[in-house]
């Protein structure tokens, strides 16, 4: 029950004159003043001792009709009319939720604390330098420890294998089978526990390295706020002295590594224009490449200076902003990961680095199939009719391995911070030996739903960079000719189009680059013809040629 005071007219009487005043007042005492000062023909010394008599009238009369109101308003339930509890209750909900509003609204989240600090001391001056020198001292950290581990695994293994050798060798009544498989098995518990240990020992460098990080950008970011309100009395003084304290012997050179120069990448881009009346406009990309060169971070110390490639620093700098870029990984239907395979090549990327701003690898891995299990359990659920014998025999037949894979066109999101020039991993669940094979697929491939999906995404979380394989693999094989190549490109290209144009009614941000890629062992004269049939599908926008 809300309260409010009834309006009334009150006389209000100075000297011999008298006015009716609203009762309660919503106008300024001192125009009250001035407009019955020029109303009663005063003179103007008389101010004071009016404008104090209308602030008494005033205080005195609303009282009186704040009394007035409270008795009609207490009155109810002064005789019973209204249940005292219910009207209670109802405020103490009221205020828990305001409570908890006020909560809310008063005290972000740590997260979002770091990253607002993040973007602030990035943005600010050369704060750029000291944060890619924090990345590659932690960096370094890392890959020493990555490489003592692998060495002492090596020299398990070296170790292993001798033994076993000399045990083979015997004769069988020396060594029997029950002594090989002990040993075999004492080899294997061995090597998992110099593994768990090593990676026990990274897994806490990682997290140490990561609140190290969140406390010198909470100092920077406390530091560039001194330096902004002091600039103003100093100059520049106070700023230019907090970045000398933090300078280091290492220099940063945002430049083209040396590793990077042998790399021979073949690309050729197009503006294209989509639509009859309303006509979008976007880059294509035909790049012939590593896939996971856009993720691996292209580092090198020569002297004392680090050089960083320019891709590195604009991923930074976008990693809160609203143009991200993502890239799809064709992963097997198994979420975990196994020996030769593309994911595991990603997960030793992800290792190489520590990443500040997101979980782990493996800590989304785990996270997500957990989803996975509730998504698989959902799935045999509603597949299932409701006669209970079907859907036991149903539940009977799915196995717990199962319920831990993927189906085809299915995929998975992992972010991250660490890698070059990639924020987000789109892991799109293929039949990898189906769409390596000589058989063609179709436009209805569940590969091809889940590629549209994966842009139906980026449109709703502002990734306007999309890069994909255009063949639908990773890697050429001797099966994959020149006319299934020819054949595989043009049925991803038309496809690619229709999804595109579809794109105007998914939201209002889209994907605006999307970079094809195709597998770095193809032939040069493979990826001209390619480069040739982009434009028999996709019509580039015309260019106006001035002659003078």
């Amino acid at each position: 029950i809300m309260v409010n005071l009834m309006g009334k007219q009150v006389p209000f009487t100075y000297s011999d004159h008298t006015v009716l005043l609203d009762i309660p007042n919503t106008i300024c005492i001192n125009e009250h003043v001035y407009r019955l000062i020029d109303e009663w023909h005063l003179p103007i010394f008389v101010f004071p001792k009016l404008q104090e008599a209308l602030r008494l009238f005033f205080n005195e009369q609303t009282q009186i009709v704040a009394d007035e109101t409270t008795q009609l308003t207490v009155q109810p339930f002064i005789e019973g009319q209204y249940e005292i509890q219910t009207l209670l209750d109802q405020w103490f909900n009221l205020v828990q939720e305001c409570k908890i509003y006020t909560h809310n609204l008063e005290r972000p989240s740590d997260e979002h604390i770091f990253s607002n600090a993040f973007q602030n001391v990035l943005h600010t001056g050369n704060n750029y330098e000291i944060l890619l020198q924090l990345e590659y001292i932690y960096q370094s950290e890392i890959e020493d420890l990555l490489k003592q581990r692998d060495k002492q695994i090596q020299e398990f293994d070296a170790k292993h294998h001798r033994e076993m050798q000399e045990v083979v060798s015997e004769p069988t009544d020396k060594y029997p089978d029950v002594y090989v498989r002990n040993l075999a098995q004492k080899h294997m518990e061995d090597k998992q526990s110099v593994e768990g240990k090593w990676n026990s020992n990274i897994t806490s460098a990682k997290d140490r390295q990561k609140q190290q990080f969140k406390e010198r950008i909470m100092q920077l970011h406390e530091e560039s706020l001194v330096s902004n309100s002091l600039q103003t009395l100093n100059g520049n003084k106070i700023y230019t002295r907090l970045n000398i304290i933090s300078s280091s012997p290492l220099s940063i050179v945002i430049a083209v590594p040396d590793t990077t120069l042998h790399e021979r990448r073949l690309e050729t881009s197009y503006t294209v224009q989509l639509g009859a009346q309303l006509k979008s406009m976007y880059n294509l990309r035909l790049i012939r490449c590593d896939m996971l060169d856009y993720c691996r971070l292209k580092t090198e110390k020569k002297d004392n200076k680090i050089l960083f490639e320019p891709q590195r620093l604009q991923t930074l700098m976008s990693l809160y902003s609203s143009s991200l870029c993502g890239l799809v990984l064709l992963v097997p239907k198994r979420i975990r990961l196994t020996t030769a395979d593309i994911k595991e090549e990603f997960a030793s990327v992800c290792e190489r680095s520590t990443d500040f701003h997101f979980p782990s690898f493996e800590q989304q891995l785990s996270s997500i199939e957990d989803c996975i299990q509730k998504a698989n359990q959902a799935r045999s659920t509603a597949s299932v009719s409701l006669d209970s014998n079907s859907l036991t025999s149903k539940q009977s037949d799915t196995s717990l391995e199962e319920q831990n894979l993927c189906s085809v066109g299915d995929f998975y999101v992992t972010r991250h911070s660490n890698l070059s020039e990639v924020h987000v991993v789109y892991h799109l669940v293929v039949n990898d030996s189906a769409l390596r094979s000589s058989s063609e697929i179709t436009s209805r491939h569940a590969a091809l739903f889940g590629l549209r999906n994966i842009l139906k995404e980026c449109c709703k979380h502002d990734i306007t960079t999309l890069t994909l394989p255009l063949l639908l693999t990773h890697d050429m094989t001797e099966e994959m000719t020149i006319p299934w190549v020819l054949k595989r490109t043009e049925l991803v290209l038309k496809c690619l189009k229709g999804f595109m144009m579809e794109m105007a009614t998914w939201g209002v941000n889209r994907c605006s680059t999307i970079q094809l890629v195709v597998p770095k062992n193809l032939l040069d004269q493979t990826f001209f013809q390619l480069a040739d049939l982009v434009p028999t599908i996709f019509r580039e926008s015309r260019t106006v040629t001035l002659q003078f």
